[in-house]
């Protein structure tokens, strides 16, 4: 991913051509302008024409550079809020005492549309199945304590534990 830094001197940079681009061509419309036999005539209409067509054009492409930089700052930003709701969860399974020595593991999904919710994926395997239920109802309450309209995804596997003779 970019960070901030690096997309502010992506984007000052861009700036800097395009004010580079926008001097080049006003300066060319000027030397359009100029009175000379071989040179264009004062009011050809190729002239401002280019020039406009070039400033719309800057201005279209600053505007894509500027939505781009922005969708990939707000994901970013959903990105880390995901990971640190992943990260509250797997506290809460991590302290249980009863759910020492599971391997169960929370996984944050963001999806790409900003309209859908976040979803914390629990995957894993327990021994019974009120011990899943355990194990949701403290992701269930953590989910909703941490944000609204977060998905919880049920992938947790019932597998008996077997017992070695001595």
């Amino acid at each position: 991913m970019l960070g901030a830094k690096h997309l502010g001197r992506i984007a000052s940079r861009l700036t800097h051509s395009v004010a580079l681009l926008i001097g080049s061509a006003v300066g060319a419309w000027a030397q359009g302008r100029s009175v000379s036999p071989t040179g264009p005539q004062p009011g050809a209409p190729g002239g401002a024409a280019s020039t406009v067509f070039i400033l719309v054009f800057l201005a279209a492409v600053l505007t894509a550079i500027v939505i781009v930089i922005r969708y990939v700052t707000t994901r970013r930003k959903r990105l880390e809020e995901a990971l640190v709701l992943q990260a509250h969860v797997s506290d809460v399974l991590l302290r249980e005492s009863q759910l020492r020595g599971l391997k169960i593991t929370p996984t944050a999904r963001v999806p790409i549309r900003r309209a859908r919710p976040v979803t914390i994926e629990v995957t894993g395997e327990v021994p019974t199945p009120e011990l899943r239920e355990t194990v949701l109802g403290l992701v269930r309450t953590e989910v909703s304590r941490g944000r609204s309209g977060v998905i919880t995804e049920d992938h947790l596997f019932i597998a008996p534990t077997k017992h070695r003779a001595s």
